[in-house]
């Protein structure tokens, strides 16, 4: 009998790890084999440990979660698959066919499964990497699939890796959206634009400003504010592409912002922040938890990226 089959919804995200030599060094860039290495090893790390050493709890949303399983599919690709559950949850249960009343059958500490999946890809000269999120309302959110993974590279304690021997390395994961097209669309809405706001990586700038400004003390990036040209009412649309463009190719470009005016002469503000890409996918399904069946997931994803990097 043939699996039943749910649209999943999947948000598609940019995941940066960056390696500091120490914690007062602020350099980030860094081979990305190195990257990639050490992502592997802390994910071989942490699959080796028990569950109760290997679960992370999030007491802000009262919910345990683990790493559960990982496919490294070589070359910075990987396979994750994230389980969580609720604690603090008690409730009275009832049997919806009969209606007959089933009682508090859970203790607080007990709490229900449920795996989120994650796709990770790396394309040949990217420093970065492509994320397919599997949208789970009851699972985990790619926040914090990234905490668990920060989490992580500090109980693997990597210096024990470091084969120069540096005790002090620190690795950290970061992620942004990949946003959506409709950035493009909604700009077309714009009667006029007052700005156009760059939020940028601050290696861009190459001067002794920031070395005055002391590197520790300032953010790793720069909000780029450029003023509309005079004499028009909109910025050229092939500039602002341009930019967007950018941004997909390179993480130099972090955000776009643009503020202006829309038809109905309001106040408007469109970023890519606020539009990020989302999809969905027909996946098979378990056949008693309706939970999404990992293979058919991650060739569905695979399936995706591949039509996107088109």
């Amino acid at each position: 009998m043939k699996a039943p089959n749910k649209n999943v919804p999947i948000y598609v995200y940019y995941v940066t790890i960056e390696k500091q030599k120490s914690s007062t060094d602020s350099s980030t860039r860094y081979d990305m084999s190195e990257i990639v290495n050490a992502f592997t090893k802390t994910l071989l790390f942490t699959i080796s440990q028990e569950l109760t050493e290997r679960k992370f709890d999030n007491p802000a949303i009262e919910k345990i979660i683990w790493l559960d399983d990982f496919k490294d599919l070589g070359k910075g690709n990987y396979n994750l698959i994230f389980k969580s559950a609720k604690y603090n949850h008690v409730r009275n249960e009832i049997d919806t066919v009969n209606m007959t009343p089933l009682g508090q059958r859970k203790r607080p500490q007990d709490g229900d499964e449920e795996k989120t999946h994650l796709c990770i890809r790396l394309s040949n000269g990217q420093m970065r990497f492509l994320a397919v999120h599997e949208s789970n309302h009851y699972g985990i959110s790619i926040k914090g699939m990234v905490d668990y993974i920060n989490a992580q590279f500090e109980n693997a304690q990597f210096e024990k890796f470091n084969e120069q021997g540096d005790e002090d390395v620190l690795y950290r994961a970061s992620y942004e959206i990949v946003p959506s097209e409709e950035f493009l669309t909604q700009l077309k809405k714009a009667k006029t634009m007052h700005a156009l706001r760059l939020e940028v990586d601050r290696e861009v700038f190459k001067d002794d400003f920031w070395s005055l400004s002391g590197r520790n003390d300032i953010r790793e990036t720069v909000e780029v504010v450029l003023k509309r040209p005079k004499g028009t009412k909109i910025f050229p649309e092939n500039l602002i592409k341009a930019y967007y463009n950018n941004m997909q190719s390179d993480s130099r470009i972090k955000s776009i912002t643009v503020s202006g005016r829309g038809s109905a002469n309001n106040n408007m503000e469109i970023s890519t922040d606020l539009i990020k890409m989302k999809h969905c996918i027909s996946v098979e399904c378990e056949d008693v938890t309706f939970e999404v069946r990992s293979s058919d997931f991650f060739l569905k994803a695979q399936s995706f990226i591949d039509n996107m990097l088109r």
